[in-house]
């Protein structure tokens, strides 16, 4: 990223002689700038890179606490903003104030706070690229990863967002975080080879960082939310993950409630983490230990882990869709969901029955699960009976009625608890079902339901500076699709819709004609 009269050339030693030779990347109090008129634009362009005043960066934590908490279930709340408050904050962590800024900057009611939205975002990237194999300080880095992530898939910076999920992954296993339950794993050249399992086994952190209980809790959290969020990327895309289970050993942190009453200072836990295991049919059993407190957290860790599978099944480059043996893996997926729903408790189930601190997740967790259930059921048709094929589409139809009813529940409440990109893929893909089995069977009844995902995207629009836009576009260009195009993408399945490039030509015009610029490519 380039700023025109500004060198950020780090290597750089001695004062500047002028501005040409000005030195670092702004953070507060950073760099000054000679006072003579002919600075004015550079000084003011520097100003735009800096964090805001600090009654704006409080009034933005604020907001970011009341309206984007339960999609970065990362922090301790009390602890965090003590910190901001005391000004701590902004010396130990700029990059992630400054990603906390780039997302809640669309909520803030200051036209001028909105428009800065964008050069925060860009001073974090910019930041964050920056960062190298080993990085300081280690937990708020990795706790502004999502963020990052999540703000550029937003605005259509999706190379961005998929390159940060797989660099921030490898930053924590240099650290050894990828392993930090695991009791009899040792880092080559981290920790001492006569390293007992009553050891620290936090590996190559300062000594100031992942001591305390909450500091560990907050670190399970933002790696168990880089997990799923790389397997959000996934999914549609049809990429492999980045984070394979096999070398993940981060136990599963406990309810939310349960964290937020901690002391900062606390270092032994009262609580028990439910251990991460790779067996599913045991990790679906521990289900039954997140209702008491209701730990909406586990169930979505656990939906992410299934769809991960679910996802290596189906882009698989060893798998033949229509093969037995694909529809036996299928068969058995599909098993181990229906075991996992049904061990759900009702608050966990109904989002206009759970606690409002919990509706959120709940339309997260449901979704999800309907899009695995998506995925799995609308299957190539090529060589399987025409029986077998109606019936597996037919439940994926069920699996995007679902989806919309949950929308329907969720509108009920708040908007905003769809206004989520976690989820706006799914969204996408349930509404594109239902277009083809409208368009193929005539069942008006679906066509509300369609009519309710265009809405969706609408609001998103209103929120997001590119997704709702891209969504909202592709499913205009699905309902005027030819019928014989949509029965082809009926028998295609899922990875014959995802290989079908031909709605994004249109998002393109569609954006183009909106004046935005992005590559979608």
């Amino acid at each position: 990223m380039q700023f025109p009269g500004l060198n950020f050339d780090l290597t750089c030693s001695g004062a500047p002689a002028n501005i040409d030779t000005l030195i670092g990347y702004p953070t507060p109090g950073s760099a000054t700038l000679q006072q003579d008129d002919s600075v004015d634009f550079e000084a003011s362009l520097l100003e735009n890179f800096q964090l805001p005043h600090k009654q704006v960066l409080i009034q933005l934590v604020d907001l970011f606490f009341e309206h984007l908490c339960h999609m970065f279930p990362c922090f301790h709340k009390k602890s965090f903003i003590a910190k901001v408050r005391s000004g701590d904050m902004e010396i130990e962590a700029p990059l992630l104030l400054y990603a906390i800024c780039a997302v809640t900057a669309r909520y803030h009611p200051d036209d001028s706070v909105k428009r800065r939205g964008k050069d925060w975002y860009e001073q974090a990237r910019f930041s964050y690229e920056l960062t190298r194999r080993i990085h300081h300080p280690a937990l708020r880095t990795l706790q502004a990863v999502p963020l990052l992530v999540f703000h550029a898939y937003t605005i259509g910076d999706f190379s961005a967002s998929w390159l940060f999920l797989g660099k921030a992954w490898r930053q924590a296993v240099v650290l050894g975080m990828n392993r930090m339950d695991a009791s009899h794993a040792v880092a080559m050249g981290l920790t001492r080879l006569d390293a007992t399992a009553g050891d620290d086994r936090i590996y190559c952190l300062e000594k100031s960082e992942g001591k305390t209980l909450v500091e560990r809790e907050e670190y399970r959290r933002a790696l168990w939310l880089l997990f799923m969020m790389d397997r959000m990327h996934a999914w549609p895309t049809g990429w492999p993950a980045a984070i394979t289970e096999t070398q993940f050993k981060v136990d599963i942190p406990i309810a939310d409630t349960l964290l937020q009453a901690l002391d900062p200072e606390l270092e032994e836990s009262p609580y028990a983490n439910i251990l991460f295991t790779r067996n599913l049919s045991r990790l679906i059993a521990s289900s039954s230990s997140a209702n008491h407190p209701l730990n909406l957290f586990h169930y979505i860790a656990i939906a992410h882990i299934l769809l991960g599978r679910v996802a290596e099944l189906i882009h698989s480059l060893h798998n033949v869709p229509d093969t037995l043996e694909y529809a036996d893996d299928c068969a058995e997926l599909d098993a181990h969901i229906v075991r996992f729903r049904l061990s759900l408790p009702r608050q966990a189930t109904y989002v206009l029955e759970a606690p409002p601190a919990d509706r959120g997740h709940v339309v997260w967790l449901h979704i999800t699960l309907n899009t695995m259930a998506i995925l799995l059921h609308y299957r190539c048709s090529k060589n399987v009976p025409v029986s077998n094929t109606a019936s597996q589409f037919t439940l994926a139809v069920i699996a995007a009625r679902n989806t919309a009813q949950i929308v329907k529940d969720a509108s009920r409440i708040s908007t905003e608890l769809l206004l989520s990109a976690h989820i706006g893929s799914s969204l996408y893909v349930a509404a594109c079902v239902l277009v083809i089995q409208w368009r193929l069977t005539g069942d008006e009844s679906l066509k509300e339901d369609i009519e309710l995902f265009g809405l969706v995207f609408e609001r998103m629009d209103e929120v997001f500076s590119f997704l709702g836009l891209k969504f909202k576009f592709a499913l205009e260009h699905d309902l005027k699709r030819s019928e014989g195009d949509l029965m082809s993408l009926r028998e295609r399945g899922f990875r014959g819709l995802l290989a079908d490039c031909s709605k994004w030509e249109h998002v393109k015009e569609g954006v183009k004609r909106r004046g935005i610029d992005i590559d979608i490519s």
